[in-house]
């Protein structure tokens, strides 16, 4: 048997033309999400009897018939009149470098002028050592300050999770590490050839499956069906509610939560005064509710 330096397999040079084509690492798209309004100035009964009047003078007299149009025309009043009024919540990404940015910025200019000053005598070691002295200054420095911040922003998170502070601890969370965003996972088609990848044919594919699977063709029995039995009807039930049971329905909502597909939280809700109330009575049901 010949060895591989007899065939000059590994010993003979190719000359080839290429073409190589580095493809960019593609980055996942930050979900847009809604802004979400200043509630926070609810607090303050200034804020809320302006945002009433708005809400007085913004809402129409007179809706379309048609229940989405109605809604549309209700919720988009409202919207506008608490972004007047509230305006919306700007959200602060925390970082340790943004508390201590005066001291980290001094820190940076002394290191400057110690380099300039060497520069101007480059053959000083006098002043080669006074910037090599300013520069470690500055690495000890922050990275101290970034410890020190990192050590309490951890205590005060802790103590919100041992007092049972649910909310205040996600939001320390948010604040320091951002939002989370959730890739969409694939799903198949019904047919399993394709991989839907697409949100709205994802969204399909689900409306798909559950159609299938919760509106599936059944014969019932009569016989069954005559043996059940029967309640008298409460005419009562078929009455639009009261404007005692709206408010009390409202009351009961919780704050501090995620708004419903049109964005109004609950505090607009409690906050708005009797025309909004008034009107949330005589609606038509919310479409889809």
């Amino acid at each position: 048997m010949t060895s591989a330096d007899d065939c000059w397999t590994d010993h003979r040079l190719i000359r080839s033309i290429m073409s190589i084509r580095l493809m960019r690492k593609r980055r996942m798209q930050k979900r847009q999400s809604r802004p979400k309004l200043n509630i926070d100035l609810l607090g303050d009964t200034t804020y809320q009897q302006q945002l009433q009047d708005a809400l007085s003078a913004a809402l129409p007299k007179q809706y379309p018939e048609d229940t989405e149009k109605h809604w549309g025309t209700l919720s988009t009043s409202i919207m506008n009149s608490c972004k007047n009024i509230l305006g919306q919540k700007k959200r602060r990404h925390q970082d340790w470098y943004d508390e201590n940015d005066t001291e980290i910025q001094q820190l940076i200019d002394i290191k400057r002028q110690t380099f300039i000053t060497w520069q101007n005598n480059i053959h000083c070691k006098v002043k080669r050592a006074a910037h090599a002295k300013a520069k470690a200054a500055v690495q000890t420095q922050v990275r101290k300050l970034k410890n020190q911040w990192w050590t309490k922003k951890a205590l005060e998170i802790q103590q919100l999770a041992d007092s049972g502070d649910t909310r205040g601890f996600f939001d320390a969370t948010r604040a320091v590490y951002g939002p989370s965003y959730r890739c969409l996972t694939p799903l198949r088609s019904k047919d399993g050839l394709l991989l839907l990848k697409d949100k709205d044919a994802i969204a399909n594919r689900w409306k798909e499956h559950y159609k299938d699977l919760l509106n599936r063709d059944t014969i019932p029995e009569m016989e069954a069906l005559d043996q059940l039995p029967q309640q008298p009807i409460v005419e009562s039930m078929g009455e639009p509610p009261s404007l005692g049971e709206v408010l009390d329905a409202i009351k009961n909502m919780k704050n501090n939560k995620a708004a419903g597909p049109n964005g109004i939280p609950a505090e607009v809700l409690k906050k708005g005064g009797p025309d909004l109330l008034n009107l949330l009575r005589t609606a038509p049901p919310v479409p889809g509710g």
